[in-house]
């Protein structure tokens, strides 16, 4: 339960969480209590300690402004009844996902156009958020936070209040066929594909295996053609599948009835009038024509001879013939739909025309954005590697970062020695001051988003010219970095749970450019206070008005570091699960993938009123939202579920907290200290991690303690392998 603490000449009251408050960070708690912008009271974490300006594990809430010196930016998302289309091929709410305990599979897209499968998990955001709404082509209307990011036509994202009428995006078209498959269609060919080869070609039913003289078929064990979730699907010979449906009787009896070959005529039939089933049939054929011509030419001869001349007099009769007349108006008038367009179209020719024409074009275009006056709690999706998921209203839309992910492995599957592990993940991820050589990485994935951050940046330097003085290559440098860990407290490491399954968490952020950001837009709210001759406690408390150039610019300016946080630890994580995969039995992503911000603002309603709250070390603990609270090296650390506290303005600490300075640490323990307290945890365990020891920070186990009404634990972690910079 909170303290609170007096303030002498303070406006608001603060409340803290732990009885170990040390001098110097009350008195910066004392300092942020005297600015005439803070609102209702201040929180402080159990975790809470000295920073620059204000504590770090401190919760502030402002009205009209923001201070630079400790904000990140929040993430965008989707209203509860929003529906999301997973690979049974129904659509589901989100606010239902949110209720289970597991991952679930959803299509995204890559840059590219192409459409893939992945596992994802949903849980709730955010309380009480404002809305807009994104109204489509297609008359379907998306109603989200204004920051949320869409996906447009190029493999770009736009926020949702950035989207002017005719912005194309990205599509999301799907039907299920006459045979009950569910299709998807690819933008990046116009092509439609079925589910269940995305599915398999994206990897969640692990390798694609080849069976001697027999073509490979996917098999749905439910024998529902629509329903693809990778349990429902199995590898199968064409031979052993055909023979499993005949010994079902029920389904003998099927292929053998009339209406079954029927069925399979005009499948055929319509396979072969399509582009794909054309060439198909027709390279058949002609293969078949050759052997044959070659192997009994003597037969072919005489079989073709007088061809034509048998069915010319009965072809002439009939199109001479009112019925034969009549069957030629009617097919050259008929009218198809086009299914991406909708566009009526005459004649088959005329539709398949129109479509090679236009497909690579495909998109839905937004109609209008309006601002809402309902707020209401939102949600969104965590997808590992892709970063994007499609709505049923048939966009893709960008989703949160990650920090933790549970692997379907226990630590029987570890190895014995962890050292091969450790040094795979410090190959693939450069640490502390080292880089990348240049813009490399996984597939076309870095540079595509390398330039769409890059064209982002250009805006903001084109706004901010100074920024290119601060940093040396500055626009270069960020790109190297991008998918690298750095220094300080943060980690890559790979757990163990109470059950003993293997988990792999990281920590890290905007690098050395969010760095360069945050000091620019510091010292540009220093001037303007002194502009406007106000007086601080602390000159690092200086605030951007709400209102400004210098606000909003500042806004647009984070808002790309903090893309860029999420994006390096997007490529982290999928660079640490690719390095470690091969020392490990195959595995996947399960269960609950992790995703908190500890460094950011967010516009929030607390007690009735709109206010801005700026989260400096600490994370958002809302009503069954998932968090994670890591401890230091050797400690443990805890998967959360928040309780939505409105005291800590739903907010926890976000971690063990320092309870000494790293120059203090270095002066106080030894190498041989690092080693006796990260005994049985495979690290580095040298002097440059001295002031990384865990006798530098507080007991997690006491952070925890002081924090029993505002979170409850959900797992609890031990270090297995920790990477540090």
């Amino acid at each position: 339960m909170p303290v609170s603490i007096e303030i002498p000449g303070g406006r608001v009251p603060v409340k803290v969480w732990t009885p170990d408050l040390e001098p110097e960070a009350r008195r910066q708690l004392e300092n942020v209590a005297k600015l005439p912008i803070v609102h209702g009271h201040i929180a402080a974490m159990p975790d809470v300690h000295a920073g620059i300006g204000a504590t770090v594990g401190s919760v502030i809430p402002t009205k009209g402004a923001v201070v630079p010196a400790a904000v990140g930016v929040d993430i965008g998302c989707f209203t509860g009844d929003t529906e999301v289309v997973l690979a049974d091929s129904k659509p589901h709410r989100l606010s239902e996902l949110a209720q289970r305990q597991e991952s679930f599979v959803v299509f995204s897209c890559t840059p590219a156009g192409e459409v893939k499968a992945a596992y994802a998990t949903a849980r709730m955001t955010r309380r009480d958020a404002p809305l807009v709404e994104v109204e489509l082509d297609n008359g379907r209307r998306i109603r989200c936070t204004p920051d949320h990011r869409f996906m447009r036509r190029d493999g770009t994202y736009s926020e949702a209040r950035s989207l002017v009428p005719g912005a194309s995006l990205m599509p999301f078209y799907s039907c299920v066929d006459k045979d009950g498959y569910f299709l998807v269609r690819q933008p990046f060919s116009g092509c439609n594909q079925r589910a269940h080869w995305i599915v398999a070609r994206s990897g969640l039913m692990g390798k694609v295996p080849s069976f001697h003289g027999q073509k490979t078929i996917i098999h749905h064990e439910n024998f529902d053609e629509a329903d693809n979730t990778p349990s429902n699907l199995s590898f199968m010979g064409s031979r052993l599948h055909s023979k499993l449906h005949r010994l079902l009787v029920e389904r003998n009896q099927h292929w053998q009835s009339e209406p079954f070959e029927a069925a399979r005529k005009r499948a055929l039939a319509a396979k072969a009038a399509t582009p794909e089933g054309y060439a198909f049939y027709a390279s058949r054929g002609i293969e078949h024509i050759v052997n044959y011509m070659k192997t009994r030419p003597e037969h072919f001869r005489a079989a073709v001879a007088g061809n034509g001349q048998r069915g010319k007099k009965f072809l002439e009769t009939y199109n001479r013939s009112e019925k034969g007349r009549a069957k030629s108006r009617e097919i050259a008038n008929r009218i198809h739909v086009c299914p991406e367009c909708g566009m009526e179209i005459k004649s088959y020719a005329a539709l398949y025309s129109h479509r090679r024409t236009h497909q690579k074009v495909l998109n839905h275009k937004v109609v209008a954005v309006r601002e809402l006056a309902e707020r209401e709690d939102v949600y969104c999706l965590t997808v590992p590697g892709l970063d994007n998921f499609a709505l049923a209203a048939g966009v893709f839309v960008h989703n949160c970062g990650m920090n933790a992910v549970q692997l379907c492995l226990t630590a029987n599957d570890l190895p014995a020695h962890l050292g091969k592990i450790r040094s795979a993940i410090e190959r693939a991820v450069p640490v502390g001051f080292d880089m990348h050589a240049g813009a490399k990485g996984h597939g076309g994935r870095r540079e595509d988003k390398a330039r769409e951050m890059r064209r982002g940046l250009a805006t903001i330097v084109e706004k901010n010219p100074a920024l290119e003085k601060m940093q040396k290559d500055f626009r270069e440098t960020w790109v190297r970095q991008l998918g690298t860990l750095g220094g300080g407290n943060h980690f890559v490491e790979v757990c163990l749970d109470e059950d003993q399954n293997v988990w792999v968490m990281l920590h890290s952020g905007s690098r050395g450019i969010g760095n360069v950001i945050g000091r620019y837009f510091i010292e540009r709210a220093r001037r303007e206070m002194q502009k406007q001759d106000v007086h601080l406690p602390d000159r690092d408390l200086a605030w951007l008005a709400e209102g400004t150039t210098a606000f909003d610019e500042y806004v647009e300016a984070v808002h790309w570091a903090q893309d860029y946080a999420t994006e390096n630890r997007a490529e982290m994580m999928q660079a640490v699960l690719e390095a470690i995969r091969p020392h490990l039995p195959p595995f996947r992503v399960v269960g609950e993938v992790i995703s908190c911000h500890h460094n950011y603002v967010a516009r929030e309603r607390h007690f009735g009123e709109d206010v801005l709250v700026t989260r400096k070390g600490a994370i958002r603990a809302g009503a069954g939202e998932l968090g994670i609270i890591p401890g230091s090296m050797g400690a443990r650390s805890f998967i959360v579920r928040g309780k939505g506290n409105p005291e800590s303005l739903c907010s926890c600490a976000h971690g063990a907290g320092r309870r000494m300075s790293r120059s203090e640490a270095k002066r106080r323990f030894t190498e041989a200290d690092v080693a006796r307290q990260t005994e049985g945890v495979e690290c580095r365990k040298d002097a440059g991690v001295i002031d990384e020891i865990p006798g530098a920070y507080k007991a997690i186990e006491d952070v925890m303690a002081n924090q029993s009404d505002l979170v409850d634990v959900v797992h609890t972690l031990r270090q297995v392998v920790c990477v540090k910079g």
